[in-house]
């Protein structure tokens, strides 16, 4: 609902303007003097329409303490004093825009019209400015194919309701941080925002993380503690790999979806909770329903709006950028200058299928800034060794590596190609003959630890 509000000590005047907004869908809440409206919150309004001349003030004076609390507020001055000085002072202030009595509606309309149209600007600036912030935090790119700007672009269409979502894709390819802008741009915005990783909780402990227990409710029990729904109240839960919780807990989560209650552990009443629910999970929830692993009932309540985010090589025009992106990032945390790839090298990379997605590229990129001179090109028999498994997703190993595990099997993948020649292998490596017999004594002990 778009919201109008109307500062004008005329009544009549009020009463006017408020019947013919209505009329167009607006909601409108009207008031007749300055001191009335000390205690409303301004951010629930996007346009404020304010008489010039009000019995406590002018309203020309207000403008920018308005635009200081809602800074996306549009401020429409009427006056039935106005001339050019009065128009400029209010524009000045930031005032959106001037309009004379006895007032024109279509004219009026025609200025809210307007003021809607850049207000929805500033909000898709605002929601590109945040996912740029959001890519740097959270090591996620957006992209920009056009698969990508479309789903955006749907994603957008959805922001502001309340509806339950799905989030599906394979691991890797950006499902928390989109979850992260819609929960940024909802109208929950300012209340609670939790993140639970279902997969990442023992499966005797899911059903009181989700829901609470009270004291005494088992061993160990010693105070009440509420659950993650609860401490979402009023705002958003993120709900992440939600295929992987148990026959038992989707029943109870049902009920959640279908009632807005939860029960804790050892209560024996019921707490509303009113909770937007976005979930995300790596599997086919409909191939789960079909096995018996998942509740059809719950994949409905839950897949009222699904966001599929596709993985990278079903847009393999934003391999490249996603290159570039961790190039310039991991360059600049290792002081390093940024990685050149030769064409062959660039070839190798974008014809790859990256099956662990974005967070395989920021590793492979990182271990590159580990293990060579970057001042040298990178080419392709430098890097192949990283891709011997040719594609084959169940094989590959590295993306679920640690960067030490990494380096250790680079290092001694490439003594096995150069046949044992350390000589050759620190010079493939960038590295110094000195450091690579450092590292292999350090692997040497290792192993003779196990």
């Amino acid at each position: 609902m778009k919201n109008i509000l109307i500062i004008e000590d005329d009544k009549n005047s009020a009463k006017i303007l408020k019947k013919f907004l209505e009329k167009k869908n607006y909601k409108v809440d009207v008031y007749y003097d300055l001191k009335s409206i000390q205690n409303i919150n301004l951010n629930d309004y996007d346009i404020a329409l304010v008489d010039m001349i009000l019995p406590d003030g002018k309203g020309t004076e207000k403008i920018k303490d308005f635009i200081k609390i809602n800074p996306y507020l549009k401020v429409v001055i009427m006056t039935g004093f106005g001339d050019v000085q009065d128009a400029v002072y209010s524009m000045k202030s930031g005032a959106f825009d001037f309009i004379k009595k006895p007032i024109d509606l279509k004219r009026l309309f025609f200025v809210i019209e307007k003021a809607y149209e850049e207000i929805e600007l500033e909000k898709e600036n605002l929601k590109l400015k945040y996912i740029v912030q959001e890519s740097i935090k959270e090591d996620f790119v957006i992209g920009q194919s056009e698969i990508m700007r479309n789903l955006i672009e749907i994603v957008n269409k959805v922001i502001e309701t309340d509806a339950n979502l799905l989030i599906t894709g394979e691991t890797g390819v950006g499902k928390e941080v989109f979850t992260r802008y819609i929960q940024r741009f909802s109208k929950r915005k300012e209340k609670p925002f939790i993140i639970v990783n279902c997969a990442a909780i023992p499966k005797d402990l899911v059903e009181s993380e989700l829901f609470g227990y009270e004291k005494g409710a088992f061993t160990g029990a010693e105070k009440s503690k509420p659950g993650k729904f609860e401490l979402a109240d009023q705002g958003t839960i993120f709900l992440d790999e939600i295929g992987e919780l148990s026959l038992e807990i989707q029943s109870k989560l049902l009920r959640v979806l279908e009632n807005g209650t939860i029960e804790r552990i050892g209560a024996n009443r019921e707490i509303k909770v009113d909770v937007r629910v976005i979930a995300a999970t790596n599997r086919n929830l409909e191939e789960e329903v079909k096995k018996g692993n998942f509740r059809m009932d719950l994949f409905y309540r839950l897949n009222v709006i699904n966001i599929n985010i596709p993985p990278i090589r079903e847009r393999r025009e934003d391999i490249p950028i996603f290159i570039e992106f961790f190039n310039k990032r991991y360059a600049k945390k290792y002081n390093k200058s940024e990685i050149r790839f030769s064409k062959d090298a660039m070839n190798m990379l974008l014809n790859y299928n990256w099956p662990g997605n974005i967070r395989e590229i920021r590793n492979f990129v990182e271990k590159i800034f580990i293990i060579f001179d970057t001042n040298k090109i990178i080419k392709k028999s430098d890097i192949s060794v990283f891709f011997i498994n040719n594609n084959k997703k169940e094989d590959f190993e590295y993306s679920s590596m640690t960067l030490d595990e990494i380096e250790k099997k680079v290092i001694l993948n490439t003594l096995k190609k150069y046949e044992g020649n350390k000589t050759k292998t620190a010079k493939a490596l960038g590295i110094s003959l000195r450091t690579l017999q450092y590292k292999l004594k350090k692997y040497e002990k290792l192993q003779g630890e196990i």
